[in-house]
Order: structure tokens, then C-alpha cells, then sequence
């Protein structure tokens, strides 16, 4: 009998990615907050039941997760959004009464996902940051510098925002004040390439170390990965490995760093307690992490992979479709074919990659008539 896991957030891509890579070897139950018809794992020939919960308060998502965990017998509990991450870190002792599961302890947590506690860390060990500041109303006219980044100390996405003036600075603050619950914090623009160091521990030890360089992102001005390649830097190794070990932590851990080739140098952007959106990347270049993940979970002995191929990856649609709808690549580009690259189009799994075409296609056309789709950062002026 397959070994039974319970994975969340069915209509993130990288969710995807693990039920399609381990979908022979394990049976998967999946998590979705969406109705089925938008959840993109609901689709694929390797999920069995799909459950919708409710993520929007906390309290809630933990109690639909341990009511299931109760019903059913699951040997894992496999996270993989944020929100997932934060539920099953702050409740990780309620969950692992009835299955198993690998995250991190809160104290360790609290540090990784509030951006300005990030900061402090990295001072403390030495990793390069932007400048960074804590935002108030009453400080806002100590910034000369500009561009600058203000985003929420815990969110990302919809809370980030690019400011090229004094008056852009005060009105997207004053936008973020309204809808984040923490600090907002400003930091100095690193022009660069985005990169980042992936991780997975068990008490702050690396069974597993990846890195990517971003090639193509959606916002073009900064985002996600579109397309990215297999990367390595040893100086950026280092870095990731302090940040690890000095938290203790257990699961994934994504580091962001931006490359400033000016000063030849890393600056730590943010940490992401949680399994990366670029998954497939990871995977395809030769590191198991989701089986990893459960093996480590499952107290299973995991022999250290740090080793990777030199590859790079698609997800053609939606993501690259909409770099492409804003302007970011040409068409020339877009249907270009290389050597050593994969794409997400799998259609030996169709069914969610038409869902995938389909959902590119009608994102890239509210894309093209909505600059604020478009450039929902702001747009960076150097």
C-alpha cells in the first residue's frame, strides 16, 4: 500500500509539481481553499481527495486540518504555502499526535517570515542586507534615496511596493498601512539579478542545497520565477548555510538575495519559510526534495544531496505567457526551443495543464487592457 499524505494548497504550481513527481510512489489527499473547479491539483490524474478549507483565519485552517488528520490516517502532513507553513509550525505538536510532519519550531519561524526580525538575523551573522528601516508617518521625510522598496514585514505579493518619489513613498505607505497587520519596513533598491538558496533540514543540518537564478520573472519588474536556471555560488552557500544552522530549522527554507554586480555582492531581499514556487526547477535538476521532505518526516536515514545539473525550466503558462503579454520578451523568445530546459507543459497530466494554458491566456489578456496588472509593484525608475 502507497504510503498516505496529506498535502496542502492544491492550486499553487509547485503542489503540483510534487504530485506529478511522486504521484507512483505515494497517495495524495490535497488541501484547496478554492472550489475545485479553480484548483489546479484537482485536475491532475494523481489526486485522490480534495478538501476545501478555510485559510483566511487561522484558528479555522488549523482546526479543518486537525479534523481531517483525526478522520483519516495520513503518514504525513506535507505544508506548502505560507499560510500552511505558519498553521503547522505554531500548532506543530497538536499535528504530530496524529501523523508526521517536518517544520520548523515557532520561535524560528516568527524570525524567518517577519521581514524586519529577517534583517536582524542577517546583521547578526554577518550576511549582507539593503539598507533597511522600519517605517512611521513621522519618518518618512528622513529617506533622500530613491528608489526605495516598502513591503509588509509579513506578506508579499499585493505588499510590495516601488517608490520613486517622496510622494509615491507616502501614498503607497499610507496604502500598506491600511492593509498589513505589521511593520512596514523600507529598503534600499538592489539593481540585480534575484537569486536564491533553498534548503532542507532536519535541527539546522542541509540534507539538501539548491540554487536558481531568476531569468525571466512576472511582475517584469521583480517577482516570481517565469524562467530560471540552475545556479551555484559558494559565497551565496555560505550565507544560506549560517541562516540554517543558527535557526535550527527543519523543512524547506528559501533565502532570497538580489545580485548587485556593481559591488559583487549578495543582499539577503527576504526569507521564505516554505517550499519555493520554482519546485520544479529543483527537481528536474536532479533533487528530490518533496521525498526528502517526507523521508526526513517520516524519521527515515537521508543521505545529503548538494550536488545538481545545470538545467533550466519554463512554466511557459501562465507565468512566462504573461511576461511575455507585459512586454518582457518577444515572441521569438517565447516559442524559442534549448537544449538542457523543461517546461510545465506535461501532457502525460493534461488535464491541469490545459487548465494552466487556459488560466495564462485569459490572465495575459486582463494584462494587456490593465496597467496596474501589468506593474502591480510600481514601476522602477534608475
Amino acid at each position: 500500500m502507497k504510503p498516505r499524505i496529506l498535502i496542502s494548497d492544491g492550486a499553487n504550481k509547485n503542489t503540483l509539481a510534487i504530485i506529478r513527481n511522486l504521484g507512483r510512489y505515494y497517495s495524495f489527499d490535497v488541501l484547496t481553499p478554492f472550489p475545485l473547479p479553480l484548483t489546479l491539483s484537482a485536475y491532475s490524474k494523481f489526486s485522490n481527495n480534495i478538501f476545501q478549507v478555510n485559510v483566511s483565519k487561522e484558528a479555522e485552517y488549523y482546526l479543518d486540518i486537525l479534523s481531517i488528520l483525526k478522520d483519516k490516517n495520513y503518514d504525513v502532513f506535507l505544508p506548502v504555502g505560507l499560510k500552511s507553513y505558519l498553521v503547522a509550525s505554531k500548532y506543530r505538536d497538536k499535528f504530530l499526535k496524529y501523523t508526521s510532519l517536518l517544520v520548523p519550531e515557532w520561535e524560528a519561524m516568527k524570525i524567518a517570515y517577519n521581514k524586519d526580525l529577517t534583517m536582524e538575523l542577517a546583521k547578526k551573522l554577518g550576511i549582507p542586507t539593503p539598507r533597511t528601516m522600519i517605517l512611521t508617518s513621522s519618518n518618512l521625510p528622513s529617506i533622500k534615496e530613491f528608489p526605495v522598496v516598502i513591503k509588509s514585514s509579513d506578506e508579499s505579493g499585493a505588499y510590495v511596493k516601488y517608490c520613486n518619489t517622496p510622494e509615491e513613498l507616502k501614498r503607497n505607505y499610507n496604502y500598506l498601512r491600511k492593509k498589513s497587520t505589521t511593520n512596514i519596513i523600507a529598503q534600499e533598491y538592489i539593481k540585480g539579478f534575484g537569486t536564491g538558496f533553498y534548503g532542507v533540514c532536519k535541527r539546522g543540518k542541509l540534507y539538501a542545497v539548491f540554487m536558481h537564478r531568476r531569468i525571466k520573472e512576472f511582475p517584469i519588474t521583480g517577482g516570481p520565477s517565469a524562467v530560471a536556471e540552475a545556479y551555484y555560488n559558494k559565497k551565496l552557500f555560505n550565507y544560506g548555510r549560517k541562516i540554517c544552522k543558527k535557526l535550527k530549522w527543519d523543512g524547506p527554507l528559501m533565502a532570497e538575495f538580489k545580485y548587485s554586480q556593481e559591488r559583487d555582492e549578495y543582499y539577503l531581499i527576504e526569507l521564505n519559510p516554505k517550499l519555493w514556487g520554482s519546485l520544479d526547477l529543483t527537481i528536474k535538476a536532479g533533487i528530490n526534495v518533496p521525498e526528502i521532505l517526507i523521508r526526513l518526516a517520516l524519521g527515515e536515514k537521508v543521505k545529503p544531496v548538494k550536488t545538481y545539473k545545470k538545467v533550466k525550466f519554463r512554466w511557459v503558462f501562465p507565468d512566462e505567457f504573461k511576461v511575455l503579454m507585459s512586454g518582457g520578451e518577444t515572441l521569438k523568445e517565447f516559442f524559442r526551443r534549448e537544449l538542457h530546459t523543461y517546461t510545465n507543459l506535461d501532457f502525460s497530466d493534461p488535464l491541469p495543464t490545459l487548465f494552466q494554458i487556459v488560466r495564462g491566456v485569459t490572465e495575459g489578456f486582463w494584462i494587456v487592457v490593465d496597467k496596474k496588472k501589468r506593474f502591480p509593484h510600481g514601476v522602477v525608475k534608475v
